[in-house]
């Protein structure tokens, strides 16, 4: 079921999504500046080592970070539109993990663009998962990051200045 072009979050069927609800994660705007995070799949949190529900959505981003997060996330449900890319996480003792995001919005039962649900799956890299190692991580890049037309445009960003 979808509104407008985009389905709202009561919507979801966790059972429908068995292959992949453990690695979903739900984020939930309040204000342009306010985001949280709503939700977070069993394998988001081992792999982080973090519990994330329930915090400030940009307390896994540096200061610098943040302020792009907020721009991204904004755009992203005022468009509304899909975003891919490619994350490096990174632990408290250095470890650095890739990871694969694809984050689509949702409506709220009031019809107002407010939710943002990711898939979180760790790119296999040839290296051993080490879970002790995987603890408070933080985003550390996100090396690679497309906005995806999901039938109502991109977001306009203004140019920079070189």
């Amino acid at each position: 079921p979808k509104q407008n072009g985009v389905p709202s979050k009561r919507s979801l069927d966790p059972g429908a999504m068995r292959s992949f609800v453990a690695g979903l994660v739900m984020v939930e705007r309040h204000a342009p500046r306010r985001f949280t995070w709503r939700l977070m799949g069993t394998a988001v949190r081992t792999l982080t080592g973090v519990e994330l529900t329930g915090t400030d959505a940009f307390d896994f981003h540096t200061e610098r970070q943040r302020e792009k997060a907020i721009v991204a996330y904004n755009a992203q449900l005022d468009t509304p539109c899909g975003v891919w890319g490619v994350t490096i996480l990174r632990g408290a003792g250095g470890y650095e993990i890739p990871v694969e995001v694809l984050v689509l919005p949702l409506r709220a039962d009031d019809g107002e663009m407010r939710y943002l649900a990711n898939t979180v799956e760790r790119v296999h890299d040839g290296r051993r998962f080490d879970s002790a190692a995987a603890v408070d991580m933080k985003l550390l890049a996100w090396p690679e990051h497309r906005f995806v037309d999901i039938g109502f445009g991109l977001p306009k960003f203004p140019r920079r200045r070189g």
